[in-house]
């Protein structure tokens, strides 16, 4: 008997890879039985299926695959040969019957499968004419590999779709994604079939040769441009949900680096937290320690903590997302943004959901509600695996948590509780869950039973990190130190004071250090006792340094200091320099202002925020600086004042504060009418200049409102309802309300497109005052950035107004949107937001440059036209060969 053929170094890869990939992605428990598995019982197999689907009232016709099982058989023959010795040759038809099993549980998933596998019965017929005539041949042998390969890597993209976590959930927005991967596997397979005719015929062998190249290379650009594809498609997609979400990210980035700069900055601080045993338990890919707590008091680096543990597991490619409170933005607190942040994150990780989102949300046209979104994210948790063979973990980090509201806060826990235990239905999928925060009454009830890190336990730890903060901080001062001859022992016992000093609490080592640093000492023995007789508590320390701030301020002057610090503490978002001295202008309650307060108010900017100071007082302040912010723009913005006198005015800083104004003035009118029940004080200095604008307004504008203002329904706001016993303002307030609309924006957006000269701005609605007001603002703030010079200015005065006021002048259209008072670097970048709001769907078919489509039928109407069709074929050109 003649020794088989040797298999060819190439086609041996080849095959190895296809196998082992396979064996990879198949879970030990199903890929049991493969290795004696016989072509003939997957054939019984299939035809108990079609039994088992009968009975259901299913039936499909099975028999479609006998000419993939025939055309295996032949394959078979000859690959037997080739895959002698080893496991290979069953994993050909074993894994098909394991597939077919699965999908036949969903009807429409094991149709399409079906088919896919019927297809794949056309380029197996060849092998039944040729058999072993040319298994010797090693450009033969690397074709045999090829279908080998091809094949498994059908089963492998079906058996993941099938066994990945809610598979039949996903199917329908799914299988798109997956036929364009079957479709380039189906075109290799009938390439090679090609090549195999030529590769028959003895005179064609210098073309099937050069066949073999250009396949060759075709292969590896049809991946490349599916995976193109994939990311440009889900791009797109994501893109519209994002618009869907109405979700700006921009705080939460801005936050975390503030925040991990500090952590940055210090290195080694935060170390002592991975070698933790409990953060180092909720690290590991094991299903225990689902949640964690992280609890400490105020100042004790909580939050640095909980961002170098997400650079950590960043690095280490953990797949981890994050949201992070803080009173500084009010957007972070919110329970709705918490969801939609998660959930974009969550989405960045699988085109395939991106897909079912945009799908079964956006395309159908549903609202982003609060249970829809709790919904959502639920889902999307237990189906992010699409490995069946290993567990997925997800991490989710949330800081600041005491900071929202009470009753937010147990309802974020409970959600995190529910995702934490509920696990994917094949049970690939785990999410751990670390909530760090100070304690309160609600997370102490709620995570009783979790466990727990609480940092005032952790004091030898923090004690030796503060120590190493303490000593890079007093680096600085090595100079000051040398001339004190303090020799390194005494820096060392001032670093290890300061450490015990601060009992835990960076805040108050950050506040020694920069004692230290800004006091005269004439020796290590001084420094040593001043430090020990500073104040032991971070409030009495705070009190010392607003003392030494108040000392010989007359009461004027301290009630100016509480209206910075207010400022600082209570704006609805952190203040720009030039804005924070403009809202301290018009805080005074005078509309007719000539002058900014002096830049030396700015030192008090870090002072504490919380013990001279009452919210609700700085909260009335805030409303009066705002409507005479405007009430001052209502004359400075008119048509008869002084063109350049306004452009002054302007670059000195003056209406800094006018973008903040329109977009908060509302809310802080209603929130004291709320407080008040709507018993409105005649007295009140903010609802005097409330009546005294909605005058002003009234008679500048006149008694027509938008047509669109009128149209809509009360209840804009429930809180309006505290004015209707004031009926100008009430109108006023409500036209603002409704002004800079969604509407109204998209028919500016229709205005300026490049196909526009057909539209007239004669269709747009009136804006209310202060929307129309903002126009000029901003006009006026876009002619100044082009200036290179202003008489009466210096050209530093320019370059601050410029970097200060630059995204003033392209800010969000609509109202509500963060991005309504940050603003952008350029008009085009504006655009591109405001087009995210615009309610078009636009095609995600990658390569589409079709406009944005009216409504979902349209678009769906456009994409059966010109993109029903799988991957088009790259052609091979011609070889002309001569006789």
């Amino acid at each position: 008997m003649p020794l088989p053929p040797p298999l060819s170094a190439p086609a041996g890869r080849t095959i190895r890879t296809a196998f082992e990939e396979l064996d990879r992605a198949i879970t030990p428990a199903d890929s049991s039985e493969f290795r004696v598995s016989t072509l003939q019982q997957v054939r019984d197999a299939a035809l108990e299926i079609e039994r088992q689907l009968a009975a259901r009232g299913s039936l499909r016709n099975m028999r479609r695959l006998m000419p993939l099982f025939k055309g295996m058989e032949h394959y078979s023959k000859v690959m037997d040969v080739l895959c002698n010795g080893t496991p290979y040759l069953p994993w050909i038809w074993a894994p098909v019957a394991l597939i077919l099993r699965i999908a036949s549980e969903y009807v429409d998933a094991f149709e399409q499968i079906i088919k896919g596998y019927s297809q794949l019965a056309e380029s197996l017929g060849r092998f039944e004419i040729l058999g072993n005539a040319f298994i010797g041949n090693s450009d033969f042998q690397q074709t045999l590999a090829v279908f080998y390969a091809d094949i498994l890597q059908f089963h492998k993209h079906a058996y993941k779709f099938v066994r990945r976590s809610g598979w039949k959930l996903l199917f329908l927005t799914s299988w798109g994604r997956f036929q364009r991967r079957f479709d380039n596997i189906l075109e290799d397979m009938k390439r090679h079939e090609t090549l195999i005719d030529r590769e028959a015929n003895a005179r064609n062998i210098a073309e099937a040769r050069e066949m073999r190249q250009e396949i060759r290379r075709w292969r590896e650009q049809s991946l490349d441009q599916l995976t193109s594809l994939d990311g440009e498609e889900a791009a797109k997609q994501y893109q519209s949900i994002i618009s869907w979400l109405n979700m700006d990210e921009s705080d939460q980035l801005a936050i975390f680096e503030s925040i991990s700069t500090e952590g940055r900055k210090h290195p080694g601080t935060c170390s002592w937290v991975l070698k933790n045993s409990k953060i180092s338990s909720w690290l590991q890919r094991k299903q225990d320690t689902s949640i964690l707590w992280l609890q400490g008091t105020p100042g004790s680096g909580k939050s640095v903590i909980s961002t170098q543990i997400v650079t950590f597991m960043q690095a280490s490619n953990m797949f981890v997302i994050h949201h992070f409170c803080t009173y500084l933005y009010t957007s972070s607190t919110t329970y709705e943004q918490i969801l939609r942040s998660l959930l974009m994150q969550l989405l960045r990780k699988d085109g395939d959901l991106v897909a079912h989102v945009y799908e079964e949300f956006i395309m159908e046209k549903k609202s982003p509600t609060v249970p829809a979104l709790e919904r959502l994210l639920q889902l999307l948790f237990k189906s992010i695996s699409n490995e069946p063979s290993k567990v997925e973990y997800v991490w989710i980090i949330l800081d600041g948590l005491d900071e929202c509201e009470p009753d937010k806060q147990a309802r974020v826990v409970s959600l995190m509780n529910q995702i934490a235990s509920d696990r994917s239905s094949s049970g690939n999928a785990t999410c751990k869950v670390l909530i760090s925060s100070r304690t309160s009454p609600i997370l102490s009830n709620c995570l009783r039973q979790k466990q727990t890190i609480s940092l005032s336990e952790e004091k030898d730890c923090l004690e030796e990190a503060i120590r190493q903060y303490a000593s890079q901080r007093l680096q600085s001062l090595e100079r000051k130190f040398h001339q004190l001859h303090i020799s390194p022992e005494e820096i060392d016992n001032i670093e290890r004071g300061i450490a015990k000093k601060a009992d835990g609490m960076f805040l108050y080592a950050r506040l020694v250090l920069d004692y230290l640093s800004t006091n005269i000492f004439y020796s290590g023995d001084e420094i040593m006792t001043s430090v020990n007789h500073l104040p032991e508590k971070l409030v009495d320390f705070y009190r010392k340094i607003l003392l030494q701030i108040l000392t010989h301020l007359d009461t004027r002057s301290e009630s100016r200091v509480r209206c910075i610090l207010g400022w600082i503490a209570f704006a609805k978002r952190p203040l720009k320099r030039l804005e924070l001295l403009s809202a301290i202008t018009f805080s005074s309650g005078e509309s007719e202002v000539t002058h900014l307060v002096p830049e030396y108010y700015r030192f008090l900017q870090t002072s504490s925020t919380n013990l001279i100071i009452n919210q609700e007082e700085s909260l009335q302040e805030h409303g009066v600086a705002s409507v005479c912010c405007l009430l001052s723009g209502l004359q400075v913005f008119s048509s008869t004042y002084s063109e350049q006198a306004r452009y002054l005015r302007v670059i000195k800083g003056l209406h800094g504060f006018h973008v903040y104004a329109t977009e908060f003035w509302t809310e802080y009118l209603l929130s004291s009418a709320k407080y008040a029940n709507g018993c409105l004080r005649e007295d009140s200095r903010q609802f005097l200049l409330a009546f005294q604008l909605a005058d002003v307004l009234n008679k500048a504008t006149g008694s027509i409102l938008s047509e669109e203002v009128k149209s809509q329904p009360n209840g804009l706001d429930e809180r309006l309802s505290f004015l209707r016993q004031h009926p100008l303002l009430y109108k006023h307030v409500e036209g603002a309300l409704k002004g800079r609309s969604l509407k109204r924006l998209e028919a500016e957006l229709s205005l300026e497109t490049p196909d526009a000269t057909s539209r007239s701005s004669k269709n747009l609605p009136p804006l209310d005052g202060i929307s129309a007001m903002l126009i000029i603002y901003q006009d006026t703030v876009r002619s100044l950035l082009d200036q290179h010079d202003y008489p009466g200015v210096t050209a530093e005065e320019l370059e601050l107004f410029k970097s200060q006021f630059r995204a003033s002048a392209f800010t969000c259209r609509l109202k509500s949107c963060p991005r309504a008072t940050l603003g952008f670097e350029s008009e085009k970048l504006r655009i591109q937001h405001e087009l995210t709001h615009v309610r078009r769907w636009r095609c995600t078919f990658a390569g589409c440059n079709f406009p944005p489509f009216v409504s979902p039928q349209a678009l769906k109407s456009h994409a059966e036209k010109y993109h029903s069709h799988g991957l088009p074929p790259r052609s091979i050109r011609s070889i002309q060969v001569s006789p």
